[in-house]
């Protein structure tokens, strides 16, 4: 489907479109016409074409990776990046992902003057955050963090396991 590559290229207004559409082509035109699974096509498969197919399955996989920002940057998230990306109307988005090391935990806000982000790190691990300021003086921070400079508008946050709040202008 190509979700990935409109998180990795910061187009997520693209993704939040495409799944929330209630018309063709989106995935919620599939919900508002019944479907409990994706189908095949974007069309509704009235002939032998499969009502449980996988093809538009990334979508779930766009939750976490893009609107929560969780994504590994070594295997079994070892080390983590948690970039979120807001798209939409959306004011707050909150979840966690299962990993071998255990729970991640992503949540955040936003309101008229500020970016809010919850994390949480499992035992073992470090992880980059993202924020989108674009400068350190702008952020606040409720542990100890390292600041790691600033990439395409957003600035890069080294942490520890552990569990930290994040807010910025």
């Amino acid at each position: 489907m190509g979700f990935d590559v409109l998180r990795e290229h910061n187009r997520n207004d693209i993704a939040y479109r495409l799944v929330n559409q209630r018309d063709y082509p989106g995935w919620g035109y599939m919900v508002e016409n019944g479907a409990t699974t994706l189908w095949e096509s974007w069309e509704y498969p009235e002939n032998a074409s499969s009502q449980n197919h996988p093809m538009f399955g990334s979508t779930e996989e766009w939750f976490y990776r893009s609107l929560l920002g969780i994504n590994p940057l070594q295997p079994g998230f070892k080390e983590i990046m948690i970039k979120p990306q807001p798209a939409g109307d959306l004011k707050w988005v909150q979840g966690s992902y299962h990993s071998m090391y255990g729970l991640i935990r992503s949540a955040w806000r936003i309101t008229e003057k500020e970016f809010q982000l919850e994390v949480e790190i499992p035992a073992n691990t470090t992880a980059r955050i993202y924020l989108p300021a674009t400068n350190q003086e702008s952020i606040a921070c409720s542990s100890g963090y390292t600041y790691a400079g600033e990439q395409d508008g957003y600035s890069i946050c080294l942490v520890n396991s552990g569990k930290y709040t994040f807010t910025c202008q």
